[in-house]
């Protein structure tokens, strides 16, 4: 019973591994199409979601030979065991090369950057701006006339109501600042576990997968 059971489960476990690896090529193809590759004011992101994709190929090319090696054990190489040897080492060589981009890769080259710049540069000009009597004197005067102050306020009322105000601001800025920071650190620690580690650890299987495939 072993042997007709076999040779109903090997086709299947050979054309299931191809489709998962079809599908994988497909989702990749995909990725690429998406990518606006005249936008030279943003970086492509191809790395992470290739890591991402990659296990499905990993599991497929996987499925596939242990097909073949059940199917006929005693050839050493078939087309279809050179055909997951020849895939296994371009997506090893593919992991391989994702290694620096994701290392390289910079946290701070999307528009969360762009607003913790922009944060900082707004702090800089309001302690630049409170540093500057006359600024503060205007905008004492300003909060008077937009009636936040009593009519009497004296010009020292006034100068404290304008530095009080701009020392708030300045304190919600460096809280958001502060806020867009820890949310940077904690996208580069995942970048490194799930990008870089994840890339070292695919290339290592799918080194292992390619020579398994020929050996």
């Amino acid at each position: 019973m072993g042997g007709p059971s076999n040779g109903r489960l090997t086709p299947l476990l050979r054309w299931l591994g191809l489709t998962m690896v079809v599908i994988l090529v497909l989702q990749m193809v995909a990725l690429l199409v998406g990518v606006d590759w005249s936008d030279e004011t943003t970086k492509p992101q191809i790395v992470g979601p290739l890591v991402a994709l990659s296990p499905l190929g990993l599991m497929g090319l996987l499925i596939a030979l242990i097909g073949s090696r059940v199917d006929v054990p005693e050839r050493r190489l078939t087309p279809l065991r050179l055909v997951v040897c020849a895939i296994s080492s371009l997506l090893a060589l593919a992991m391989i090369v994702a290694v620096p981009f994701s290392l390289g890769a910079d946290a701070a080259d999307g528009p969360a950057a762009e607003r913790l710049e922009q944060g900082r540069q707004a702090v800089k000009d309001a302690r630049s701006f409170r540093e500057n009597p006359k600024e503060v004197e205007q905008l004492g005067e300003q909060l008077a006339q937009a009636g936040q102050l009593a009519s009497d306020a004296s010009a020292e009322d006034k100068k404290r109501a304008a530095e009080t105000m701009i020392d708030t601001q300045i304190a919600q800025m460096d809280d958001q600042i502060e806020k867009l920071e820890s949310q940077q650190s904690r996208s580069g620690r995942q970048r490194a576990i799930g990008g870089t580690a994840s890339a070292v650890v695919l290339a290592i299987s799918f080194t292992l997968l390619a020579l398994a495939a020929v050996l």
